[in-house]
């Protein structure tokens, strides 16, 4: 079975979340949404709807800076925050989790105490801004168990996302929430895909 992980990043957005989260509905499809805690505690509603609509959340950190450098208290707060914001939300906390930019290293994955995630295909939306591009690095990159990176925010990707699964799905690919794809997420270790995972602290596989 071809199964490939969307995920959207940024959000909640009261503009393109709504729509993203229709679009996943009308193909059947779930994906992971990294949630930024500011933007939860500001539309906690549309946590809510994220979840009921049965996909996944992470933690994109409260501020969306760069953890690199930053104390492990630092990181610590912009990982627990965002968990208290998501908490209030939906009653639920984050289990993994994003760094902003992808940047990690040893230190902030010790920090961090929890997965982190990241991805083997960018669709460069943030970059491009621009649905046909989207469309056209997505459905050609992806391979069988790669963990796909998006924005939620972004109006070209919103544009993009119909036939993203129109073509994907045509290949036979079904669509997971990253925890579905893993067997299992193990805190110290970073996941970009099935065939991508490596440890970030000694000691762990």
């Amino acid at each position: 079975m071809k199964r490939v992980a969307l995920t959207f990043d940024d959000g909640p957005d009261p503009v393109t979340t709504p729509a993203l989260l229709a679009t996943l509905a009308s193909y059947h499809a779930v994906a992971t949404f990294m949630l930024w805690g500011e933007h939860v505690a500001a539309a906690p509603n549309l946590v809510k709807q994220i979840v009921a609509a049965g996909h996944a959340i992470g933690n994109h950190t409260y501020t969306h800076r760069s953890l690199l450098g930053l104390s492990p208290g630092e990181i610590q707060t912009e990982l627990t925050r965002t968990d208290e914001a998501v908490f209030a939300a939906t009653g639920l906390r984050t289990t993994f989790f994003r760094p902003p930019f992808g940047d990690i290293d040893a230190a902030v994955a010790a920090a961090a105490r929890r997965p982190a995630v990241t991805w083997q295909v960018d669709s460069e939306d943030w970059r491009s801004h621009d649905a046909p591009s989207i469309i056209q690095r997505v459905t050609t990159l992806t391979q069988p168990g790669d963990v796909v990176l998006m924005h939620d925010g972004q109006p070209a990707t919103v544009q993009a996302l119909p036939e993203i699964l129109q073509r994907l799905t045509a290949a036979q690919y079904s669509f997971v929430t990253v925890p579905a794809l893993f067997h299992r997420l193990q805190a110290g270790c970073l996941y970009a895909g099935e065939q991508a995972v490596q440890p970030l602290i000694e000691g762990r596989k």
